[in-house]
């Protein structure tokens, strides 16, 4: 009798051990499918966000270019005031 009890509840044990397994394992699946989906989110994220930083990229180099543009125009533009001023000068020492 005690052998057909202990047959018994391991049946039952092994039973319950194999449904818990069952259970989870549809858990884990559809967990295991919503981190696939969630993975994929942030692949497409990350993508658009290495776009957008060549993008950011490119335009602080076009933003560097025009203040070196800006700058070596400005130093010309002073140069040539200079210029002005002592041709002015020149003038009017010519003129006296």
């Amino acid at each position: 009798m005690k052998r057909v009890i202990s047959a018994g509840l391991s049946l039952l044990l092994i039973g319950l051990f194999v449904s818990a397994l069952v259970g989870c394992g549809a858990e884990i699946k559809a967990e295991n499918e919503r981190l696939k989906a969630e993975n994929t989110g942030l692949k497409s994220d990350n993508d658009k966000l290495k776009l957008e930083i060549q993008k950011l990229k490119e335009d602080i180099q076009k933003a560097a270019e025009k203040d070196a543009t800006i700058a070596s125009l400005t130093t010309e533009n002073e140069t040539l005031k200079k210029q002005v001023e002592d041709l002015k000068a020149q003038m009017a020492k010519k003129k006296r």
